[in-house]
């Protein structure tokens, strides 16, 4: 029987989602700040009612909405942000995000214990991501030092050992929970999940582009791109790099390591989704010195981006697939480039 631990869970969330509407808020968020207090009131409502006995299960629902409209206000205070961000989006955003995670709980029926399951797999894959982005970091500075000077070397250097020391970090972490790496030799099925994902990630890729065109909205690259403005000589090695390093390393941390840790306590495609929000926050200070607008923007074209790589390893449990589309997609990412800047 569901003892209602998840709608206290959201009530706390969301209240402190309503706490930071009244923080600081770019002055052309005024609307947005409203709007977003509105949500929050509606959310930590339904979840009060909830968690003091009041048997309407569609007011769990009705709070997973309010979340999302949390999220979408707080989004838009992001955004009006033009110079420093103030403290009040930014909190909004994760409470928002917060609550529509209690909300799916509490529609689940998930008891405490399950509800706390789900927390600790969320902190702990969150933990081990920020921990490998740090080790990854750390190994790549290490290396650099013992290099020649210059961009064609460090830059290429520094993309290969970082997205070593994430796979390292991976095994590791994968050892500690599981200790099966999910490589082998790739079936037809494992090719034909590569190739579909391949086309899917393009198209979603595209589409995201003409969304952000359409309307107009701030966006900004990764720091190795805008380092290839002066430099387009380091992109060749990276096409490679790609292949060898970069989706090897990532997806071995991310999808072997989080998002198969992730299914002891979500269900598949939960752990999908919640693997690409720790996946794409892990990115974060590869877009930094952008506005926050634009920072958020292309965050959220990463994340949906990254479902599709969760989503072919949720369907192989290999490697191989997530690997393939991710070294594919960075790799002609950083060709076009090179077309563009090398011309």
């Amino acid at each position: 029987m569901n003892d209602r631990y998840a709608q206290t869970v959201g009530f706390v969330v969301a209240g402190g989602g309503l706490a930071a509407t009244f923080l600081g808020w770019p002055a052309d968020a005024t609307l947005a700040a409203r709007a977003a207090t509105g949500f929050a009131l509606l959310a930590a409502a339904a979840f009060g009612a909830r968690r003091h006995g009041v048997d309407v299960p569609r007011l769990d629902l009705v709070a997973g909405l309010a979340g999302g409209g949390l999220v979408v206000a707080a989004a838009f205070g992001v955004n009006a942000a033009t110079g420093g961000l103030p403290r009040g989006p930014p909190l909004a955003l994760l409470a928002g995000l917060g609550t529509v995670g209690a909300a799916v709980a509490a529609n689940a029926g998930l008891d405490a214990d399950a509800v706390r399951a789900r927390e600790k797999h969320l902190v702990v894959g969150a933990v081990v991501s920020l921990a490998a982005l740090v080790f990854g970091s750390l190994l790549a500075s290490v290396a650099i030092g013992l290099v020649p000077d210059g961009p064609l070397v460090r830059l290429p250097v520094n993309v290969a050992v970082a997205s070593v020391g994430y796979g390292l970090a991976g095994v590791a972490f994968v050892a500690w929970y599981d200790g099966s790496i999910d490589v082998s030799r790739p079936s037809r099925s494992d090719l034909k999940v590569a190739a579909v994902g391949v086309v899917a990630i393009f198209a979603v890729h595209y589409a995201l582009v003409g969304l952000v065109v359409f309307f107009d909205l701030p966006q900004t690259t990764h720091t190795l791109v805008e380092t290839a403005r002066d430099h387009p000589e380091i992109l060749p090695p990276l096409v490679v790099l790609s292949y060898l390093a970069v989706g090897p390393g990532e997806e071995l941390l991310a999808r072997n390591g989080v998002q198969k840790y992730l299914y002891g306590a979500f269900s598949r495609r939960g752990a999908v989704v919640v693997g690409c929000l720790v996946f794409t926050g892990a990115h974060i200070l590869a877009y930094a010195g952008a506005t926050p607008g634009a920072v958020l923007v292309t965050l959220g074209r990463l994340f949906v981006v990254s479902l599709v790589l969760g989503a072919t390893y949720e369907r192989t449990d290999d490697l191989f697939a997530p690997v393939v589309v991710h070294g594919t997609y960075d790799a002609v990412q950083f060709a076009m480039a090179y077309v563009a800047f090398a011309g």
